[in-house]
């Protein structure tokens, strides 16, 4: 499964005039047959975008909508976290040792999401975030789209 990164989304919902946008979109429209999705921090991240933009309705309704989309699945933590305990020992534990590759906390979150799930691929326009730090693939959204011409994808 290929992860679609927040820039891509925030791009293709909100910064429509960002020279980028074309891409996005083709890669959106291109990826939808493929197995696909966005993290839960993804996600929440766009939401904060939205609502700090002074829409906290529209940022709930972007919520509601990609739980409930059919071509693109939403990726949670694949935790049973019961206890204080249990919190500090899964999830800090677990995101701290991404972090110690030298990612930041936001990042973190999404590959600990992406890896633990084994998802395949992060799209992304910050590949320099990730580079170096993941096993995973890193492909821009013009990357994807080219590979999927040619037939690697």
């Amino acid at each position: 499964m290929i992860v679609i990164d927040t820039d891509l989304l925030a791009i293709y919902h909100l910064f429509t005039h960002d020279p980028r946008s074309p891409a996005t979109g083709t890669f959106m429209e291109i990826s939808r047959k493929d197995a696909r999705g966005t993290t839960l921090y993804n996600l929440m991240e766009l939401a904060g975008i939205v609502a700090a933009a002074g829409k906290p309705l529209a940022a709930r309704q972007i919520l509601e909508t990609y739980a409930g989309a059919s071509d693109m699945k939403v990726i949670y933590p694949a935790l049973a976290l019961a206890t204080p305990e249990l919190i500090w020992t899964e999830y800090c534990a677990q995101v701290l040792a991404v972090m110690e590759r030298g990612v930041r906390y936001g990042d973190a979150k999404i590959l600990w999401v992406a890896e633990s799930n084994d998802c395949s691929t992060i799209i992304t326009w910050n590949t320099a975030h990730y580079r170096g730090r993941t096993p995973l693939s890193l492909m821009t959204p013009e990357e994807y789209c080219a590979a999927r011409e040619s037939g690697d994808r």
